[in-house]
């Protein structure tokens, strides 16, 4: 687990930065993004994909569940799942055989349709603490470990 503590929209978009620059563009990895409603997912989404490049309007996927981002060579799926009547949606859609392409799936409220996700590889809890936000980086399996490391190593080698 990994914890950093952020004050200011410009230090939760550096450590956001610095996070999706550990990511590998060439596997499937899949980020869940927890916390209550207001804590800063599709800030911390938005961050994510215009660090890797992106130079389009980084849409909310509230109301179209799913936002697609071609970057350089590969892809971004982001997800957000609040408005799910129920589970059954994510099947219903066809989005299950989604999960196995190849790209960084960004998954905001994955607890409304978990019987229907992949595993997550990391899972991100955003807390407000105050005035300030709180991210709490879980590696859910060696995939996870890894990148999470290569993290710890980029913060401790610059400061945010």
């Amino acid at each position: 687990m990994l914890v950093t503590l952020l004050k200011t929209e410009k230090e939760t978009t550096q450590v956001v930065q610095k996070f999706a620059e550990c990511c590998p563009e060439n596997k499937r990895l899949i980020i869940f993004l927890n916390g209550e409603l207001g804590a800063g997912k599709t800030f911390f989404a938005r961050a994510f994909i215009k660090s890797l490049g992106y130079p389009g309007l980084v849409k909310s996927p509230t109301y179209t569940l799913m936002e697609t981002y071609e970057v350089a060579h590969f892809w971004i799926y982001h997800l957000d799942l609040y408005r799910l009547q129920s589970a059954n949606e994510i099947f219903d859609m066809g989005l299950c055989d989604e999960f196995d392409h190849t790209g960084i799936w960004l998954i905001e409220w994955p607890e409304r349709a978990l019987a229907f996700l992949p595993k997550p590889d990391i899972v991100c809890q955003i807390d407000i603490i105050g005035t300030h936000r709180q991210i709490q980086f879980f590696a859910k399996n060696h995939e996870g470990s890894q990148i999470l490391h290569l993290f710890n190593q980029c913060l401790n080698n610059n400061e945010h």
